[in-house]
């Protein structure tokens, strides 16, 4: 069903401040966000509860879906949420009945290290929500309990609590953003089904970084290596959210492509390639996969140090590496860096 055009003129509005907002009408964006979840959640018959107070807690609010009790939280702040923000929420859900699920939506997405420190070592009770998962649901008309369903299916069977709505389909002429599969399960016959058409482009090579920013930066060499190549074949890049998550989505992913379509992961070496290489070594699921690996971080490839970045909202962030992306000679960081020149080989074989 539809999603209503009240919804939908809100959600426009609550997406673009009008220039020189000042602090309260930030204020005021998060309550009117509120209540349009709210309303959302309604359309959907999932029975939303709005905010309330615990014992000693805050609770933004609360919804039912197949006998499952879901707490939310919700955030539209300016920077990446951190992982103590998580860890919050996590002990908020940790404290209630047992098969409770809490749902945390940032709306300016997370930080780099909080989804893997979140994954790792811990019962996995939280299921994330960024922007781009909100615009499927409204924008696409897909709906929150669609979104919702998708990802938990991918929680259950691969343990990736970040699952992404999106990838980038990069050709040599061209850049846009689509639906990764949109996919449907049917409880009575526990089967998964399609809601559209493949694409057009038939996929020549999947790649799987990190984070969204990280994807931006290989969408930009993408688009200019394949422009180099004079190829047109096409290239499909995915976030997974966090290092650790990354053989989980790409084995959640896999379908995007035939047998033949290769996989290459763009993770951080944080210092250690081969630590990094084991790892995906021990989560991946299939076997045509390679990995471009850079000794420390992606950002050294632009001459970016991550730790020195100051957060100043993600579209200005994603600025920053794009100008010093446009800076980069290709060719002299083809020959100077083997992890690029893996990357490069790789999309341009594809």
């Amino acid at each position: 069903m539809p999603v209503s055009e009240s919804i939908k003129s809100e959600y426009t509005e609550l997406s673009a401040p009008p220039a020189g907002a000042e602090a309260t009408w930030y204020r005021n964006r998060g309550y009117r966000f509120e209540r349009l979840l709210v309303n959302l959640l309604h359309a959907d018959s999932l029975d939303p509860r709005t905010s309330y107070k615990a014992p000693g807690e805050q609770i933004d609010g609360s919804f039912f879906l197949d006998g499952t009790v879901f707490l939310l939280e919700a955030k539209w702040h300016k920077d990446p949420v951190p992982a103590s923000t998580l860890y919050q929420f996590k002990g908020k859900v940790d404290g209630k009945l047992v098969g409770t699920i809490g749902i945390f939506l940032s709306m300016s997405g997370y930080s780099k290290d909080a989804v893997d420190a979140l994954t790792l070592g811990k019962s996995l009770n939280l299921i994330l929500f960024d922007q781009h998962d909100i615009d499927a649901a409204i924008n696409r008309d897909l709906g929150f309990k669609f979104v919702l369903k998708r990802k938990l299916r991918q929680a259950a069977e691969e343990g990736v609590v970040y699952f992404p709505t999106d990838v980038e389909v990069v050709t040599g002429s061209a850049a846009s953003q689509v639906d990764i599969e949109r996919l449907s399960f049917d409880s009575a016959t526990g089967s998964v089904f399609s809601q559209h058409p493949p694409s057009a482009h038939a996929t020549d090579l999947i790649v799987v970084c990190e984070g969204e920013l990280d994807r931006e930066l290989l969408t930009f060499f993408a688009g200019k290596i394949l422009a180099r190549e004079g190829s047109l074949k096409s290239i499909r890049i995915v976030a997974a959210k966090g290092k650790v998550s990354a053989p989980r989505v790409a084995n959640a992913v896999r379908a995007l492509g035939s047998e033949r379509t290769k996989v290459l992961f763009v993770i951080d070496g944080d210092g250690d390639v081969q630590m990094s290489r084991d790892m995906l070594k021990r989560g991946v699921d299939f076997e045509n996969w390679d990995a471009a690996i850079p000794e420390g971080e992606i950002e050294d490839w632009i001459g970016l140090d991550r730790r020195t970045l100051k957060p100043s909202g993600a579209g200005n962030m994603r600025t920053v590496y794009l100008n010093a992306a446009e800076g980069i000679d290709i060719q002299q960081l083809r020959n100077s860096d083997s992890a690029f020149a893996a990357f490069y080989a790789a999309v341009a074989e594809a």
